[in-house]
């Protein structure tokens, strides 16, 4: 994953900031030593026109469907709170062009919980092991968030959150 990203970079000849989300992030910064077969990204800053020619470019050089890097997680975008920037962690890979974050661990909690697939589950035990009180009470504040616009989904934070114990007030 990362010689891809590596290729990425060198494809841009404009700085382009991206969040990786779910399975590479998982990967790449969480410790997850599972597969995925895509990158999920949410582009920050940057020529969206520019990345998807690059991310075709590398397609085609690494035989990847031309999808690789998605921005399909924009569906769930809503989650993130208005400050989740704040939270943002950079990875530390040797790119020029692409600067690459992750979501801060209760973001990335509070997407796991919201997609709640099989890999999801998986993950979630990793992340859970790095939580502190801060965090599980970002995890709630995202929940509350949610409510306003998504009640399906802060419900099933809530149900997550009550199950491990969390008190949410």
């Amino acid at each position: 994953m990362e010689e891809v990203l590596r290729d990425l970079d060198k494809k841009l000849s404009l700085p382009c900031e991206i969040v990786l989300v779910g399975g590479a992030a998982m990967i790449l910064y969480f410790g997850a030593s599972r597969a995925t077969h895509d990158v999920d990204a949410l582009l920050l800053r940057g020529d969206i026109d520019e990345l998807r020619r690059a991310i075709r470019e590398v397609a085609r050089e690494h035989d990847l469907p031309d999808d690789w890097m998605s921005e399909a997680v924009k569906g769930f975008a809503d989650i993130l709170p208005p400050d989740f920037h704040d939270s943002l962690v950079a990875l530390d890979l040797p790119l020029h062009r692409l600067r690459l974050y992750v979501l801060g661990l209760a973001e990335q909690v509070a997407m796991k919980i919201v997609a709640l697939r099989e890999q999801d589950l998986e993950d979630l035990d990793i992340l859970l092991r790095n939580m502190s009180e801060a965090d599980k009470h970002r995890v709630i504040a995202v929940m509350n968030h949610v409510a306003a616009f998504r009640p399906d989904w802060a419900q099933r934070i809530r149900y997550f959150v009550l199950e491990k114990g969390w008190k949410t007030e």
